[in-house]
């Protein structure tokens, strides 16, 4: 039996019969692109985040701050075959300053394929 329970510092991973405890990790962001600060040219481009580990597939947050900093996209984001990356066909248009959060309270449901929400991590850049 495996037992997953809330603690002080994150979960714990906690087999019957073992005397310790594993602490599950959160999943984190290795890359974004665009990367935050970045000018990119207007016109289509692939918004994509990707993990540190395979994550769940059809749980995501591209969350938005506001309607004028959201880029234009594409209503669904694609999983990589990997399940590391998560991608959306977006459009900027030139002279917009764009912020884009993955994972902010209340919408954390970029999850690992453990169920874990992954930290939240943002990027802002702009398009010429």
């Amino acid at each position: 039996m495996v037992l997953v329970a809330a603690a002080a510092m994150g979960l714990l991973l906690v087999q019957a019969g073992e005397a310790s405890a594993v602490p599950l990790a959160v999943p984190h962001v290795v890359s974004i692109s665009p990367a935050d600060g970045s000018t990119i040219p207007s016109g289509p481009f692939d918004l994509t985040v990707t993990f540190d580990r395979p994550m769940l597939a059809g749980s995501y947050s591209f969350v938005r701050v506001s309607p004028a900093t959201f880029p234009d996209c594409q209503p669904n984001a694609r999983l990589s075959q990997d399940r590391t990356s998560y991608t959306m066909r977006c459009t900027a248009v030139a002279g917009r300053v764009y912020e884009v959060w993955f994972n902010r309270p209340p919408y954390m449901n970029f999850k690992s394929a453990e169920g874990i929400s992954a930290q939240p991590s943002r990027t802002r850049f702009r398009a010429r």
